[in-house]
C-alpha cells in the first residue's frame, strides 16, 4: 500500500478556512474525472512555482499589473503544462483578487479530496526522521486499527528520546520514551497520593 506523506501541516485561520473551503469546493466540482490530477498539479504549482519564485505571486497580486497582463503571464508559464481547468481557475482567482488565498485554497482542496477518498490525516512526531519501512508499518497498523488509509504528516522532535507520537484529530497516542516516562511518573505520583489518602482514612477510622 502506498502511503501519502505531507512533511508540514499548514495551519489556516478562520478567514482562510472560509475562503479556502468555498473555492476549493468549486474547483473539485469543476475538475470532474480529472480531480486527482488537478489536485496534484495545484500542489505542484504552489510548491514548485510560487514558493520558489515569490516574484510571480507578487506580480499576480499587484494592482499595477492589468488582468490582461496577468492572464498573458499565466498562459506563457502554464499553458500546455497544467490542466486547462486549473489554469482557468487561477485566472479567476486573479480577477477576484484572491491570489493571496491561493495557498489556503490549495491546502483545503487537498484535505477535502482526502475526505472524499476516505483518508485520515495523522500527525507523526518522531525523535528521528522516519524511513520508508517505518512509514509503511505505521500506515498499515493505522489502516488495520481504523479501517482507513492514513496520510502521514511528519515532524521531528529530538526531545522524544526515541519512539513516536501519533495524533489523530484530538486523540494522542504517545509511544515515545519520554511519554512513557511521564506516564510512569504520573502512575507513581498517583500511587503515592492514594497510599497517603488510604493511610489518612485508616487513621480517622481508628
Amino acid at each position: 500500500m502506498m502511503t501519502e506523506i505531507s512533511q508540514h501541516e499548514t495551519v489556516l485561520d478562520s478567514d482562510q478556512q472560509q475562503v479556502g473551503g468555498l473555492y476549493a469546493k468549486a474547483l473539485l466540482a469543476a475538475a470532474g474525472d480529472s480531480v486527482d490530477h488537478i489536485v496534484g498539479e495545484f500542489e505542484a504549482v504552489v510548491k514548485e512555482c510560487l514558493d520558489t519564485h515569490p516574484n510571480l505571486e507578487q506580480a499576480l497580486s499587484s494592482p499595477r499589473i492589468t488582468q490582461e497582463q496577468k492572464e498573458s503571464m499565466l498562459d506563457r508559464i502554464f499553458n500546455g503544462r497544467i490542466n486547462g481547468t486549473l489554469l482557468n481557475f487561477i485566472k479567476i482567482l486573479c480577477r477576484r483578487g484572491r491570489i493571496d488565498s491561493l495557498r489556503a485554497i490549495q491546502v483545503t482542496s487537498k484535505l477535502l479530496r482526502e475526505e472524499q477518498l476516505g483518508k485520515t490525516r495523522v500527525s507523526v512526531t518522531s525523535a528521528q526522521p522516519l524511513n520508508d519501512d517505518q512509514r509503511h508499518q505505521i500506515a498499515e497498523r493505522l489502516r488495520q486499527a481504523y479501517g482507513r488509509e492514513a496520510v502521514l504528516v511528519e515532524s521531528v522532535d529530538a526531545g522524544l528520546m526515541g519512539g513516536i507520537v501519533l495524533k489523530i484529530g484530538d486523540q494522542v497516542l504517545d509511544g515515545s520514551a519520554s511519554g512513557k516516562l511521564d506516564s510512569l511518573k504520573s502512575a507513581v505520583t498517583d500511587g503515592v497520593q492514594r497510599a497517603i489518602r488510604d493511610r489518612y482514612e485508616s487513621l480517622l477510622s481508628n
